[in-house]
């Protein structure tokens, strides 16, 4: 009989599809249990990650001792790195957990995750099915924008249409460590014609603020509907990195709907944005954000990101 190289005993694994309720939509994720005791390194968080090869894979620790803040605690990694936050890992974690039901008498059950980029406290409605995050935020709207013709560079169909695009895009953190350059087109097929495996962004055109270096993505997006008050804002969008494409990107949509809240800037307002992503990757995807302002109308007081999500498989890993 082979010998075994197992340093771990075998760890409990599901896969979620995120923003989605329907399997084999939506962004994909890995949710790895760790048990007690098990404390994996981030050598082999990252090897891991890798394996499963989807854009994050959480790492779930044990239930939290009593009098602690947080309920669980978590590590996000992509396949290249850890994050401090991400949209699609929070609402899939929060969904896998509260999935088996409601022993309390209220339908809402709360929860709270201890993340990188802080505490995340979280509610899921056992009727609708869908998990709301209070996403932690440090909204930054960096000083220098991205020039349109770098982002033309990465994606030359945009050339036809340069005219309809702004002379500069913003660059949007919604927390350190997860940036975001937000490109408006006007036009449905600026969005469906964009393509995949297009050269990367000349890192030269992306100038962060000082101390504010970061995991950047672009972040495409139009404006499809809008009320009469600009506080209910329907948007598709699709999001690209160095890895490729995403089907769904919850940091994302909070970044954009950050700062279009906050360019609107009525004191006091919340404004809620339905943002579907992924269609045109056949994973369509749809995430709720709401961004509440406050008193002065300069500064976000609140983000929430809100989605459902579906267990598609289970089982254990060796290591």
């Amino acid at each position: 009989m082979a010998s075994s190289n197992l340093e771990h005993d075998p760890l409990r694994f599901v896969t979620l599809d995120v923003f989605t309720n329907e399997r084999f939509k939506g962004n994909p994720l890995a949710i790895v249990e760790l048990p007690c005791g098990n404390e994996l390194g981030q050598e082999t968080k990252q090897r891991i990650a890798r394996e499963f090869n989807f854009s994050e894979t959480v790492f779930l620790y044990p239930p939290s001792l009593e009098g602690e803040a947080h309920d669980r605690r978590c590590d996000i990694f992509t396949t290249t790195q850890e994050l401090p936050f991400a949209g699609h890992p929070t609402i899939g974690t929060l969904v896998y957990l509260c999935r088996e039901g409601n022993t309390a008498e209220s339908t809402i059950q709360s929860v709270t995750l201890q993340t990188k980029a802080g505490l995340i406290r979280a509610r899921f409605d056992h009727n609708l099915k869908i998990a709301e995050a209070d996403v932690p935020h440090n909204v930054r709207i960096h000083h220098t924008p991205v020039p349109a013709g770098s982002i033309i560079d990465t994606q030359p169909s945009l050339s036809r249409s340069a005219t309809r695009l702004r002379q500069s895009c913003p660059l949007v953190s919604i927390v350190k460590g997860m940036t975001f350059v937000l490109i408006n087109v006007l036009e449905a097929g600026d969005l469906t014609q964009l393509a995949v495996g297009g050269p990367c962004i000349d890192p030269k055109a992306v100038q962060w603020d000082d101390g504010w270096a970061s995991f950047t993505g672009l972040y495409f997006y139009r404006i499809v509907w809008e009320d009469e008050a600009a506080t209910r804002i329907y948007i598709q969008s699709r999001m690209f990195d160095m890895t490729g494409e995403d089907p769904a990107t919850g940091s994302a949509a909070s970044a954009l709907a950050a700062y279009l809240a906050l360019q609107r800037g009525t004191a006091g307002t919340v404004y809620t944005f339905s943002i579907e992503q992924g269609i045109d990757m056949g994973r369509h995807s749809v995430i709720g954000v709401a961004v509440t302002l406050d008193r002065s109308g300069k500064s976000v007081r609140s983000v929430s990101l809100s989605g459902s999500a579906v267990v598609v498989s289970q089982g254990t890993m060796c290591v």
